[in-house]
């Protein structure tokens, strides 16, 4: 016996709306994977530079902004000198990973990149100066 159906094929609905999750999915994954979720807060202008390094993933950011005085961050929140290296000594970084970005402004005042450079190196941390690529003109 040949059971036959009287209703039509509604295929279009259907295959656009299980589309529809794809593209909202994707859409999803790429915002929360891109690079803005794992930058810091604070607007600096790194130096350019022609090397290259990949992303340091789990590191802890120190940030160091122009200005006068110029101020210090630690994974967005701000230390002073002092505090940044009782941080350090304590651990209270990424767990595993003994690395530290530093990201500083162009025209910050190269004395203190040399201060906050020695006490992330004198903690035991491995030190990443964050740049930006050179812009050939």
């Amino acid at each position: 016996m040949k059971l036959e159906s009287t209703l039509r094929p509604r295929r279009g609905l259907l295959h656009f709306a299980s589309m529809l999750d794809v593209v909202f999915l994707l859409l999803l994954f790429f915002l929360l994977s891109s690079n803005a979720v794992v930058r810091s807060g604070i607007a600096v202008t790194p130096p350019q530079s022609r090397s290259a390094l990949q992303a340091a993933a789990g590191a802890d950011i120190v940030t160091l902004s122009a200005g006068n005085p110029p101020q210090v961050f630690f994974n967005d929140r701000r230390v002073s000198l002092e505090e940044l290296e009782h941080e350090l000594a304590d651990g209270a970084g990424a767990v595993g990973r003994k690395q530290v970005v530093l990201r500083a402004d162009e025209v910050a005042p190269y004395g203190q990149v040399i201060k906050i450079s020695n006490i992330v190196v004198g903690s035991g941390y491995r030190l990443i100066l964050a740049t930006r690529p050179e812009v050939s003109e």
